[in-house]
């Protein structure tokens, strides 16, 4: 009898992007619950941002006349696996070395995101990451992972990241730093 058994649903931006040679992970400790942590996360605009809002004007990720947008449901990438209170990951396919980044169509999920081979591109994510602790406190985790179709499309992005990475990280500290404010209410 022939055995048929599902595939694992992936669930990690690492499962999703085994490859990825590009990385960066930031964690801050708030002091407030995972449900509040992950009520401030969702509620995260663009206009909270108080140190990189104007890279993000620069780059074209954001119009300083719309800083009441989400940053996770209109941000730079599309959300493919959500786990409230735990776990938030957005994704995106695409060629941002170019002065205007062109984008493949969304992948449906984590699976597809890692199928994905056709060369030329770079397939990329964020992570958010809740992790309570004993004390009524929360670790907020974000992993930024890139993983390139090919070795071309690698040189290309390799230029571009050590442009960018610095700044990459600053945005991604001043989100974490954006979601405590909201939690303390300030």
């Amino acid at each position: 009898m022939e055995s048929r058994t599902q595939p694992l649903k992936l669930r990690t931006l690492a499962e999703g992007l085994p490859g990825a040679s590009f990385r960066e992970r930031h964690d801050r400790v708030i002091d407030a619950s995972p449900a509040r942590v992950w009520d401030a996360l969702l509620a995260l605009r663009w206009g909270d941002l108080r140190l990189t809002a104007p890279l993000l004007v620069v780059r074209g990720l954001a119009d300083p006349r719309t800083g009441r947008r989400s940053m996770l449901r209109e941000g730079p990438v599309v959300a493919v696996q959500v786990e409230p209170e735990a776990r938030w990951v957005g994704v995106r396919i695409g060629q941002p070395w170019r002065p205007v980044p062109t984008l493949a169509p969304d992948p449906a999920g984590l699976e597809e995101l890692r199928a994905f081979d056709e060369p030329g591109w770079l397939k990329f994510g964020m992570e958010f990451l809740l992790q309570p602790l004993a004390d009524g406190r929360t670790v907020l985790t974000t992993t930024t992972l890139c993983e390139a179709t090919d070795q071309a499309a690698h040189r290309k992005f390799a230029r571009y990241w050590r442009l960018i990475e610095p700044f990459s990280g600053l945005i991604r500290i001043d989100m974490l730093a954006a979601v405590a404010r909201r939690c303390r209410g300030t």
